[in-house]
């Protein structure tokens, strides 16, 4: 098969070598390569796949070069040199490229017949080397021996050039294909591959008895297939979902400020804020902005219509709706979702609060109706096609004492709310929820260091141009993570020793003098090593 990278799909998130591929292969231990073994192994199908296009870009050129010259010695020597080029070397690297390809699939957890992309190499790898062999292989023996009879004369092509020069180019272009297929990895998961990731997540998650905050520890959350019960248009650009679980059972408990990810039909993984009521047991409801310069999350839940069947994960909460005197909530667009169970909480304590929701346009805000029921003087709507922008550091002033502030939404509606916290609201609080990485965050140089593992001793180099994660997955492919941007938690580790350098958005401010977790997908160490409980 052409090249493949064996990347770990994040969709997997048990140690699958401890795992049956099926529940009917209870008891089976699945083969898995080694490290070392599994980097042999890509080297050399690498090697042979390129070697194999590089060798079928000579002979598409070599059939072309025999079709249109009328030289015999010229199509004699194309022919022969296709010959040789068959006989002696095409074989021995289409073999190769096969072999270390099996050994790949069945050793890493790409599998051979659990992703699309894998199931589409194989079936092209396979016939183009059947027609290489059935069919252009006498072929090209065939076209020499006509071009040598014709030496002395005018060469012409019969019917086995004219063959040849219409077969072999499209195998090379058939080839070529399948390098960008092995890049892009398209198309999702097979049945076979559904019905794989549910086995894996079968099992129970083990249980701790810790929470699901920051520290909590590794906890691997099962997927929980799930059925779209109800698909709303909530505002311009915005899709709500209900998602019941498709068993029937009730939902994991969750609390204001709490997320799930969605793990789509392509294996893309997505996290999304809870609303409504954390009491109603009978299904989740996530409301999602469509963004058009993202990487196709959020436009392939908005494909999702009621009765499909996607997969969900968690919840978590690294926003919990702290004790406080008095909460501000600042909202940007779609960063209004986590702030709705917060406001019915607050209502329900007694405890007075402020929201100020920033958005596009009207038409873009969702929630407007369910918002403006309560009084103008709590909640305040800027929509930027109507009013101009909101005074932040008025509302801010205008806070109470030990108000806790919460924002959600855009990057630069965040950094605007944390510049002006000192000055503005000084005995608050502040809690920020991202949807992505900041762009300006300050972070240190990248230097290289070691993760030990403390469970068996091993320890992990993990280079300068190399997150933590990466280098741990060399270990152990089965290593949870989803957003891998240091913003959802889910590739959270136990420090037992040495200093982390946080660099994640998980922790807050006040907790970035902690020691005793990380979160590899970015973070790294200080001092040059780190123990972690993996």
């Amino acid at each position: 098969m052409p090249t493949s990278t064996p990347d770990r799909p994040e969709e997997a998130i048990r140690k699958e070598e401890q795992q049956p591929e099926t529940p009917s292969g209870a008891g089976r231990k699945e083969s898995r390569l080694s490290p070392r073994g599994r980097k042999l192994t890509l080297a050399l199908h690498i090697t042979s796949s390129v070697g194999w296009m590089g060798l079928s870009m000579s002979m598409a050129t070599l059939a072309l070069i025999g079709y249109l010259t009328s030289d015999p010695g010229v199509a004699k020597g194309a022919y022969y040199a296709m010959y040789v080029f068959d006989e002696s070397t095409v074989s021995v690297i289409s073999l190769v490229c096969g072999v270390t390809g099996v050994l790949l699939g069945r050793g890493t957890p790409w599998g051979l017949l659990r992703h699309w992309w894998v199931v589409v190499k194989w079936v092209i790898t396979l016939a183009v080397a059947m027609i290489a062999w059935v069919y252009t292989h006498p072929l090209v023996l065939t076209a020499a021996e006509k071009a040598a009879a014709s030496e002395g004369g005018v060469y012409r092509p019969g019917p086995e050039g004219t063959l040849l020069a219409w077969t072999v180019p499209p195998l090379f272009c058939a080839l070529l294909f399948l390098g960008f297929v092995s890049v892009y990895k398209p198309w999702g998961r097979t049945r076979r591959g559904r019905r794989y990731a549910q086995s894996r997540a079968g099992a129970p998650a083990p249980s701790s008895g810790r929470g699901s905050g920051p520290g909590a520890g590794p906890l691997r959350v099962a997927d929980v297939p799930v059925i779209v019960e109800a698909a709303d248009r909530l505002a311009e650009g915005v899709v709500g979902l209900r998602l019941a679980p498709v068993s029937r059972a009730a939902t994991e408990p969750w609390r204001a400020g709490a997320h799930i990810d969605l793990v789509l039909p392509s294996g893309k993984v997505r996290q999304y804020s809870l609303h409504g009521d954390p009491a109603d047991g009978s299904a989740y409801q996530v409301a999602v902005l469509r963004e058009l310069e993202g990487r196709g999350g959020s436009a392939e839940v908005h494909t999702l219509s009621v009765g499909d069947r996607i997969a969900v994960r968690g919840p978590r909460n690294h926003f919990p709706l702290a004790d406080a005197p008095a909460y501000l909530f600042v909202a940007g667009g779609i960063g209004i979702v986590p702030f709705l169970p917060m406001i019915e909480q607050a209502e329900r304590l007694g405890t007075p609060w402020r929201l100020l929701y920033v958005g596009r346009s009207r038409a873009s805000m969702a929630f407007l109706p369910r918002l403006e029921r309560y009084a103008a003087q709590r909640v305040s709507v800027y929509a930027r096609d109507l009013t101009d922008r909101p005074d932040l550091a008025a509302h801010l002033s205008a806070s109470p004492a030990g108000t806790a502030v919460y924002c959600c939404g855009p990057d630069g509606l965040m950094r605007a709310v944390e510049e002006l916290m000192d000055s503005a609201c000084p005995t608050g609080s502040l809690h920020l929820e991202r949807f992505a990485a900041a762009t300006d965050t300050a972070v240190g140089e990248n230097l290289p260091f070691e993760v030990e593992l403390g469970s068996t001793g091993t320890v992990v180099s993990v280079r300068a141009d190399q997150s933590a994660l990466e280098a741990l997955r060399e270990e152990s492919p089965g290593l949870a993570a989803s957003c891998e941007d240091g913003l959802c938690g889910s590739c959270e580790l136990r420090v037992l020793r040495g200093t982390p350098e946080h660099r994640d958005h998980v922790l807050s401010p006040t907790e970035r003098g902690r020691t005793d977790v990380m979160y590899p997908c970015v973070s790294r160490a200080h001092g040059g090593r780190v123990v972690v409980d993996l």
